[in-house]
């Protein structure tokens, strides 16, 4: 599992402004892009698997949001895969 929180530490260091919709938008993309890349693995990963990395990546969230007092609206659950 990786540790997701650097990687966004940086990205939203680098945000001009860091305003809980710009924060958000940032953790929409890194949501989309992990799960993205990981339904893509040869050979695929379990769902188990991707969802264990994607409760990591909410978990570095929460500690990021934390931090900054005011957290962004709660992320709704991926939909169930067919």
């Amino acid at each position: 599992m990786a540790d997701y929180y650097p990687l966004l530490a940086r990205a939203l260091d680098a945000l001009p402004d860091r305003t809980p919709a710009l924060r958000k938008a940032v953790y929409d993309r890194a949501r989309s892009a992990l799960i993205g890349q990981l339904r893509t693995l040869e050979p695929p990963l379990p769902d188990e698997a991707i969802e264990t990395e994607r409760k990591a990546l909410d978990a570095a969230i929460e500690r990021l949001e934390a931090a900054y007092g005011t957290p962004v609206a709660p992320l709704p659950p991926p939909p169930p895969q067919a």
